[in-house]
């Protein structure tokens, strides 16, 4: 954990994986992530691989560097203790649904009356002033909805889904970004703000960021989608032995690598005349790659001689190999530790390395309300009232 946010304090009222995404990140860097919870729990805590309920695979991937208290937010009890914490803290973000959250009582409107210095975040599925306002959400429905399903599957003869919760954590990231922004704006001017991080347009931009292509131009001087990541062409390329990624990119790529294997044919042929005669030509230039160049020599061999071009390449390397790369091996990537409830553990770390900056260590995915006694008493509350809110069931009682 590093401490760039060290003394910012986060409410996450969030679940499965936007939000929590998103705070994780802003944990990592420092900041006091009180993640609160019903006294069931995250859902996410139960959806995939455990050795043990309650902490699943799925849950801890994106949950360290956080406390957790346990809330019946149905209880009033429940819903002034939240208040408590939302006086004294800098930031709200949530992933629920607006009218979700405004029948709880914690939509915008209430929270700024509560602290009107509050950065109030709602990671929500569609912008709150189009007509899918309330529509639910998830990973799938908004790769679907955003395109992204569609100009994937356009290679496969069907539409199809990127095989990782890629709008999740996008858009989770967009989450981080706007987050630090308002938390900026905050600490300069004193000022709240409300910000509004919605699924569907977040994808949509991402996906046309690229796409909008000839369509940029009004009225279109082209057809929409990017021709050379549309190519389908574009994938790893049989060798004699394996696959290889190329990146030969550039006109000046094209030229180094088509003189390197001796194909004058093409690199004097139309294809090659200019710039844009490639970008026009690029489905073709991958086919001759793909189908006729790459699959004459091995991978190591092309590996050698695209090094020497100056040109980036890859072997696709599978999930297991990932495991036992080198670099990732030497820059700590996986983490092995002890968790303190759990046992040994692995994770992946923060990518994200600094220097000059303090560092603390980090916090363990927490037991659901492992942190409720100790948060509460930071923010006021006597022994007695806080074992008279467990008693009564209106914060979770964590043994350990």
């Amino acid at each position: 954990m590093y401490k760039f946010l060290d003394g910012v304090r986060i409410l996450e009222l969030g679940h499965i994986l936007m939000a929590p995404y998103a705070t994780q990140f802003m944990g990592d860097m420092g900041a006091d992530v009180i993640k609160v919870e019903s006294l069931d729990g995250d859902y996410y805590r139960s959806l995939g691989l455990s050795k043990d309920p309650g902490m699943s695979a799925q849950w801890m991937a994106v949950n360290r560097n956080k406390r957790s208290i346990a809330l019946d937010l149905k209880s009033e009890e429940g819903r002034e203790t939240l208040k408590d914490l939302i006086r004294q803290s800098d930031l709200l973000v949530h992933n629920m649904r607006a009218q979700a959250i405004e029948r709880l009582g914690f939509g915008y409107e209430a929270v700024r009356d509560i602290n009107p210095g509050i950065v109030y975040c709602a990671a929500i599925g569609f912008g709150q002033d189009g007509p899918y306002a309330e529509f639910p959400a998830f990973d799938d429905v908004i790769q679907a909805w955003s395109g992204l399903a569609d100009v994937n599957g356009r290679l496969r003869g069907r539409p199809t889904f990127v095989p990782v919760a890629i709008a999740d954590k996008v858009v989770g990231l967009m989450l981080g970004q706007a987050m630090l922004a308002g938390l900026h704006r905050q600490q300069s001017t004193g000022e709240g703000s409300y910000i509004e991080t919605p699924m569907f347009e977040a994808m949509v931009s991402v996906v046309l960021n690229q796409h909008l292509n000839g369509h940029t131009f009004q009225p279109p001087i082209d057809d929409l989608g990017y021709k050379r990541v549309m190519s389908p062409h574009r994938h790893p390329s049989p060798t004699k032995d394996g696959f290889l990624v190329h990146g030969v990119y550039k006109f000046e790529h094209w030229q180094k690598f088509l003189e390197a294997v001796d194909r004058h044919d093409i690199l004097n042929g139309p294809l090659m005349e200019s710039r844009a005669a490639m970008a026009s030509g690029i489905t073709e230039l991958y086919a001759l790659a793909a189908n006729e160049i790459m699959p004459t020599r091995t991978t190591a061999e092309w590996q050698g001689l695209l090094e020497e071009l100056d040109i980036p390449s890859a072997p696709v390397k599978t999930l297991e190999d990932l495991e036992e790369d080198p670099h990732l091996q030497a820059v700590g990537l996986f983490e092995d530790y002890e968790h303190p409830t759990r046992g040994p553990m692995r994770q992946v770390r923060s990518p994200v390395t600094a220097r000059d900056v303090e560092q603390g260590p980090d916090r363990y995915p927490p037991e659901l309300g492992q942190h409720g006694a100790e948060i509460l008493s930071e923010f006021g509350y006597s022994e007695e009232r806080i074992s008279d809110l467990e008693n009564r069931g209106i914060v979770g009682r964590f043994s350990a």
